[in-house]
């Protein structure tokens, strides 16, 4: 799972190479895209990069003087979608956990009430 910063910068690069390919890119670009409260700085911004071509995220094809020569590779462009259905999937098991607890606590009164409606 990525951080903010680092998901945030992941998305830039998705967005700018639209067709997954090399994209050159500079650094002024790539800072601009976190908002200001983020701190981003180019010794940052080289950290997010090396994690995200480490983890297989994006392939960088060089990086000279402040230029980057960037393309997301196929995980990276996955991983917001995966990202996405993950939250769908919790909200659904949170539903489920509901109706299930609802659903006891109602058979638990009918049966509560049933055995006092039985006895003498």
């Amino acid at each position: 799972m990525l951080d903010e910063r680092t998901s945030k910068l992941l998305s830039a690069i998705n967005e700018s190479c639209g067709s997954g390919s090399y994209k050159l890119m500079d650094e002024r670009e790539l800072i601009n895209c976190f908002p200001k409260a983020y701190r981003v700085d180019g010794d940052g911004l080289k950290a997010m990069l090396c994690y995200l071509e480490e983890h297989k995220y994006i392939e960088v094809g060089y990086a000279e003087e402040g230029e980057y020569c960037l393309r997301p590779l196929p995980e990276g462009r996955l991983y917001f979608e995966r990202a996405k259905s993950g939250k769908r999937e919790r909200l659904f098991r949170r539903i489920e956990a509901f109706l299930l607890a609802l659903f006891g606590a109602f058979a638990g009164g009918f049966l509560g009430a049933l055995t006092v409606s039985l006895l003498p």
